[in-house]
């Protein structure tokens, strides 16, 4: 089946799309239209096919006998009622005595069980790492939030180079708008020239309180440096500020993200020194790490695969994925790496804790070429699923309220009235289509 044409999204609606993973549940599928409906007099014979945890010896004794149920619709609309029996995706397909008479494909349709965990959080997808005119970017803070929202984005932060006020400027612009992104703070601390350090949700900026008394904390750092002693090719004075910008950070509130260590700029270095790297990795001198960012295959091939070691090592860093974006019309890195979280909702902490406990993965999409989702095997399957299942109807939702906001900040006296009117569709469209509430 092809997972981009779903017949499912276009033609019925599915309710709810996940269900708790041992429990008995009742999905319903309805038809949109009068032209779709269940005939209610006839049988139908509904196949659940669970997609891991089948019976491994039936393969090699002799076919698989998926459980089958024979249903009556009702109104127009089937209820399939069934114990959804561990963590995984299924599909549910329903065919009748004249389908398969005439030999046609039965309708498909998918749900995914899910652990309690997982099942009680929100999917929610942001970027961590954004520009706008305040550096080096393409547009107005504003227009950034408008277009993002546009693009399906829940949340973001816009991280200027060097620069804290435009994202307070756009977090005050659009305060009391219901528009349904939920905007952050944050800066790019550029100290000493290769030092990057993405600044997410703070109060303050430490941009600005580095270069206040810059003398006096070069000084300082100067002075650590001499008697911290790091391992071979790891520069101390290199360290000791970016432990310095770490610790700054987090008493301004805010989380620590690294960024494109693998970006490869003149003359042809990479943005970090693997050893530097390799120890600020075993220090803990970021909270999360930008997996992928809007940067080549080759570069973003180079962050997996350390990751991955770091891993095999035993050093546990949360991750996320940011786009580095410096335009959304036209698109400079724009949508091509972004975070899908599991949250209870989208405050900072919530969001914080999300990443910290494992709740995150990064998204790949390189132009022309289909997405990538890299983290845990057990998130990238349920990502790939609500990729599939969810997130179209929910990005449908946002283009409006994103267009609104384009308009409200150019100043339209209507928008803020008509997002007002359209507020809160996405919370309800995703308690509706994923818990059917």
């Amino acid at each position: 089946m092809n997972r981009n044409k779903k017949i499912s999204l276009s033609k019925y609606r599915v309710t709810p799309r996940t269900v708790p993973a041992g429990e008995t549940s009742t999905v319903t599928i309805c038809p949109m239209g009068e032209g779709l409906r269940f005939d209610d007099a006839t049988e139908y014979l509904v196949r659940i096919v669970p997609m891991e945890a089948y019976p491994q010896t039936a393969i090699l004794e002799k076919p698989i006998a998926f459980d089958r149920l024979s249903i009556y619709p009702k109104d127009g609309c089937l209820s399939v009622t069934y114990t959804f029996r561990q963590e995984q995706e299924w599909v549910i397909s329903v065919t009748n005595e004249e389908r398969e008479e005439k030999k046609k494909p039965p309708l498909e349709f998918r749900v995914y069980s899910l652990l309690p965990d997982l099942y009680e959080r929100n999917p929610y997808r942001g970027d961590f790492h954004a520009h706008s005119t305040g550096s080096d970017g393409n547009e107005d803070p504003l227009i950034v939030a408008a277009n993002y929202r546009k693009e399906g984005y829940d949340f973001f932060a816009l991280t200027d180079h060097h620069a804290y006020d435009p994202s307070d400027r756009m977090v005050k612009a659009y305060e009391g708008v219901p528009c349904g992104l939920k905007m952050f703070r944050g800066e790019e601390v550029h100290l000493r020239g290769w030092i990057h350090i993405v600044n997410f949700g703070s109060r303050y900026s430490v941009n600005d309180l580095y270069h206040r008394d810059e003398e006096r904390i070069h000084a300082e750092l100067l002075a650590e440096a001499e008697k911290t002693e790091t391992p071979e090719n790891v520069n101390p004075l290199e360290y000791c500020y970016r432990k310095w910008i770490y610790d700054q950070i987090k008493k301004a509130g805010g989380m620590t993200i690294l960024p494109h260590p693998h970006w490869i700029h003149k003359p042809g270095v990479h943005n970090m020194n693997t050893k530097m790297l390799e120890y600020s990795f075993r220090m803990g001198l970021q909270d999360a790490f930008e997996l992928t960012g809007g940067q080549t295959v080759h570069e973003n091939n180079l962050q997996i695969a350390f990751w991955q070691d770091m891993r095999a090592e035993g050093v546990k860093v949360p991750i996320v994925g940011s786009s580095d974006s410096h335009g959304t019309d036209p698109a400079m890195y724009f949508y091509m790496s972004k975070t899908v979280l599991f949250a209870k909702d989208m405050e900072f902490d919530s969001i914080r804790d999300a990443i910290k406990d494992g709740y995150s993965v990064a998204i790949e999409e390189q132009y022309g070429e289909q997405p990538h989702v890299h983290g845990p095997y057990r998130l990238v399957k349920y990502v790939r699923f609500l990729m599939d299942e969810y997130f179209p109807g929910h990005d449908e939702l946002c283009v409006e309220e994103g267009r609104l906001m384009r308009e409200f900040s150019l100043g339209d006296p209507d928008a803020k009235d008509a997002l007002c009117a359209l507020a809160g569709r996405t919370d309800r469209y995703r308690e509706r289509t994923l818990r059917g509430r």
